[in-house]
């Protein structure tokens, strides 16, 4: 064991090249499920708006402008909402960078007040 810490630890590459393999191997995992998932919906959609249009075509065009209409508002509720969560996050990033100058002050500011 110490051999393998040893090497890793004269050769930093190994484990950055470990961990991104690590990444994508987990990243192909969840996109592979979650391709399949899409699928099964996209089936199941079909399948019950040939379900909706066989019992009654006469008021599916009414229906699917009522599902299209839904979905655009959740679209839009969706974009809203990312469009939040950047300017929030960008707000965060910019604390973030002012936290390590504040601690900074804080330690300075105790170790004058630990002089006197």
């Amino acid at each position: 064991m110490d051999a393998i810490t040893g090497y890793i630890s004269a050769h930093p590459a190994v484990l950055v090249i470990i961990v991104i393999f690590v990444i994508i191997l987990i990243l192909h995992f969840i996109f592979k499920n979650l391709i399949r998932m899409a699928l099964i919906i996209l089936f199941l959609l079909l399948a019950a708006f040939g379900y909706y249009y066989f019992q009654d075509p006469d008021k599916m065009p009414e229906k699917i402008e009522k599902s299209i209409d839904t979905m655009k508002s959740g679209i839009n509720e969706i974009v809203d909402t990312s469009k939040s969560f950047r300017k929030d996050s960008r707000e965060l990033y910019k604390k973030s960078k002012e936290v390590p100058g504040d601690i900074n002050k804080l330690f300075k500011k105790t170790d004058k007040e630990l002089e006197k």
